[in-house]
């Protein structure tokens, strides 16, 4: 008989155990939207106040030179950090060669331009009519026949002088290709070559960057890249400088690039007179760029219904809140009123009484 009741006992212990585990797994469900279960409701995500972006300081007005064709390399009269003016020989290939083909050029082009003169006296004193007028019966046939003969002669003879100016254009254009010149006044922050003497590729390349159009080039994500206006204040930190710069956005470039990470991000680029006295090209760090868009939340598109319309859990029970949509970001949509960041919407239809409520 104690058997029995101590049997009962444990039994009832064990029921009102399980009991309770289902109860709180399905309140935490409904309150909180925990991932461990089927998601209720989730919390309203803000745009925040600033947005930060690493970055690094570049000049806006820079070049990348490199030779368009492989050659030998005698001449570099500058090293990295050296200054430039615009219009100095940067690099300078062996010319050897090439001057040999543009005398080859010009030494046919002139032989070419004797011959055309010649032809052209020889026409206009008829003497290759005598040479070029078979016999006809009818004499006006002769006349169009030596005339067509004449056109053709001429006609070559221009076209054999055109192609030997073209192999001197060419020649000497090659020639030009040799030499590199700086397009801006800036210093050289890069050579793909240090001394000269070595065959070189149009692999190399050589950078010149103007330090008087530095600014701070920030890297924004995409979800970042709509709420950042030209004009809008930003800090800069600087790796290594202590002190923070203070600047404005001056460019948003329209396209993305894709970093070294494989990361595909906006460029910003960010002007501060600060930056160009206390900074340095190539220089690494973080920019904190305020936002054009406070207190606007982000929801996904579908729970807004008829256009401003959003369902939020108060305190367990689901409440009908009309709010003022923006812009659209993909799966996403702004809600520039109407929602605080305490709100937690209602994702799961099923949460809401049909009986009580009718969706619009």
């Amino acid at each position: 008989m104690k058997t029995k009741s101590k049997l009962l006992f444990v039994f009832l212990i064990i029921l009102l155990a399980v009991g309770g585990i289902v109860l709180g797994y399905k309140n935490l469900i409904v309150s909180s939207g925990s991932n461990s279960g089927p998601t209720i409701t989730t919390s309203v995500r803000f745009v925040n106040s600033v947005i930060t972006a690493d970055g690094s300081v570049t000049a806006q007005n820079q070049a990348t030179l490199a030779f368009q064709i492989p050659g030998k390399l005698v001449y570099l009269p500058f090293k990295e950090g050296d200054t430039i003016s615009a219009g100095q020989t940067l690099a300078q290939l062996d010319t050897y060669a090439l001057q040999r083909e543009l005398t080859l050029a010009l030494n046919a082009y002139q032989t070419t331009r004797d011959t055309f003169d010649q032809t052209q006296e020889n026409l206009g004193d008829n003497i290759t009519k005598s040479q070029t007028t078979p016999t006809y019966s009818n004499a006006f046939d002769s006349i169009s026949a030596v005339n067509d003969a004449i056109v053709r002669i001429a006609g070559q003879s221009q076209l054999g002088l055109n192609n030997s100016v073209i192999n001197v254009e060419l020649a000497n254009y090659a020639l030009q290709l040799s030499r590199l010149t700086s397009p801006i006044r800036g210093i050289i922050t890069h050579e793909g070559v240090t001394i000269p003497g070595i065959n070189i590729t149009p692999a190399t390349t050589f950078t010149v960057q103007d330090p008087s159009s530095m600014v701070f080039r920030a890297n924004v994500l995409t979800e970042d890249i709509y709420y950042i206006s030209v004009g809008g204040k930003v800090s800069i930190a600087v790796d290594g400088i202590q002190n923070k710069f203070d600047g404005i956005v001056t460019k948003i470039y329209p396209s993305k690039v894709t970093l070294p990470d494989g990361v595909a991000v906006y460029q910003v680029d960010i002007q501060s007179d600060q930056l160009k006295k206390a900074a340095k090209l190539d220089e690494t760090g973080t920019a904190i760029i305020a936002t054009n868009s406070e207190n606007v939340a982000l929801v996904p598109v579908w729970t807004v219904l008829s256009g401003k319309y959003i369902w939020v859990d108060n305190n367990g029970t689901p409440e009908l809140r009309e709010v003022v949509p923006g812009k659209i970001h993909g799966n996403e949509i702004e809600i520039t009123r109407g929602l605080i960041p305490t709100d937690k919407i209602i994702v799961d239809p099923k949460y809401i009484p049909s009986q009580k409520y009718t969706l619009l």
